[in-house]
């Protein structure tokens, strides 16, 4: 699904690129050129909105998602509840909200050029909004982790990546509210699904269960798990 995902937004953005070109080399003259580099060079630009996106509607929804953004490569946001209720809707809005102001974006800017006096050079935001959206509204898993629609995928199914992963966020947003970490599980972490181990929900599993077994001083396993989540750190993270 990946090679799908990255053929797919490709295309669709050089074929917005070329339809942005048209219009302003048709206004702009050889300027168009300037346009075309300016494209290229957006797509850090706009990374950095879809990344804010997730931001903002993490806010919304009472989860702060921080981001971590990287100018040359792939981008990601690591999430903190701030509440346990209701996680599943508040995860899959948080997601969302990368590809919705990149759609956001795209769209306003084409309705600019074409319905006011606004020049066509701002067009060259469009080819990379389109790129992030179509790149992250298709599930897939890329080496630098999930698009934001295999998260929502996950979610909507209730896959066990997602069990995991509400079961995880639950007991971090209990722990940050002030329970402990032995009255925060309440077995939460247990008879869990097995998920890839490289699944970023897995780490924070690993971690977790290393500091209830601490909490309880259960010295042996708290180890075993340390062990386990030190070597899935270094290798994954």
């Amino acid at each position: 699904m990946k090679y799908l995902a990255s053929v797919l937004s490709a295309i669709f953005a050089l074929l917005t690129a070329a339809l942005c070109g048209f219009v302003a080399w048709r206004d702009h003259g050889l300027w168009v050129i300037a346009v075309c580099v300016a494209m290229i060079l957006s797509l850090p630009l706009s990374s950095l909105l879809h990344e804010c996106g997730h931001m903002f509607f993490g806010a919304i929804c009472k989860i702060k998602a921080l981001p971590k953004f990287n100018l040359f490569g792939s981008s990601c946001c690591k999430l903190i509840p701030k509440t346990d209720k209701k996680l599943r809707p508040r995860l899959f809005f948080t997601a969302l909200g990368g590809v919705l102001v990149n759609l956001t974006i795209a769209v306003a800017v084409a309705f600019i050029v074409r319905y006011t006096p606004a020049p066509a050079c701002i067009l060259f935001l469009v080819p990379s909004n389109v790129y992030l959206l179509i790149l992250n509204i298709i599930p897939a898993w890329f080496n630098s982790g999930k698009t934001d629609g295999l998260v929502c995928n996950d979610l909507l199914n209730n896959t066990d990546t997602a069990k995991v992963t509400l079961a995880v966020l639950t007991v971090q947003a209990r722990v940050l509210n002030g329970k402990s970490i032995e009255e925060a599980s309440e077995n939460l972490l247990s008879d869990l699904p097995q998920i890839r181990e490289d699944d970023p929900a897995f780490i924070s599993f690993a971690e977790l269960k290393y500091e209830y077994f601490k909490a309880k001083g259960e010295e042996e396993k708290a180890e075993l798990w340390k062990n386990r989540f030190e070597e899935l750190k270094k290798e994954y993270l």
